[in-house]
């Protein structure tokens, strides 16, 4: 359905109080979340669309970032295995982890095959991506601290993608309403 600028306008200010309101929210979230990570909740009510805006979307969503985390966790955990972890970081004026990217060839192909068992791998991208950011920016070191990060990004994973939920719910009703109108 083409929407006119008015209908257009009408769901922009949907989208815009949803917003405020998980900002909002945000105040509580931390204290299950175990940190602030809202940028997380923003990040997954996205990929709910790319998802196809549906609960096994969402589903598939959730379980692509939890395995993103967990290709995540084998990295930062294989980078420090004997014989991974004496390779030598090249200086080339920022320093390139030969340990690093050893570790990722290994976990990214097991990751990557978790497509034949329909993991959303693009989510499992992003949760990875996620992770290592949240893992920079918490601090936490060892499984107490992959623990911490895990929590925080799946908690702010889930309200994202429930937001992308109630925002397919209401705006897939406002779009039937018009069409009602217009018979």
């Amino acid at each position: 359905m083409t929407l006119k600028t008015s209908q257009l306008f009408i769901i922009s200010c949907g989208l815009a109080l949803q917003a405020c309101i998980l900002v909002l929210l945000n105040g509580f979230i931390p204290t299950w979340a175990g940190h602030d990570a809202l940028w997380v909740a923003f990040q997954a009510w996205a990929v709910y669309f790319l998802a196809g805006c549906t609960v096994l979307g969402g589903i598939r969503a959730l379980i692509g970032y939890a395995t993103g985390i967990a290709a995540s966790i084998a990295i930062i955990e294989l980078m420090g295995a004997p014989g991974i972890s004496s390779l030598p970081v090249v200086d080339v004026g920022v320093g390139m982890s030969l340990a690093m990217a050893v570790a990722v060839l290994i976990v990214v192909i097991p990751a990557i095959m978790t497509e034949s068992l329909k993991n959303m791998v693009p989510a499992l991208f992003i949760g990875s991506g996620a992770f290592f950011g949240l893992s920079q920016i918490m601090g936490g070191t060892g499984w107490e601290g992959h623990m911490a990060v895990a929590q925080a990004e799946l908690t702010y994973c889930a309200v994202g993608l429930l937001f992308g939920f109630i925002t397919v719910g209401w705006r897939g009703m406002y779009e039937a309403s018009l069409k009602r109108e217009t018979k």
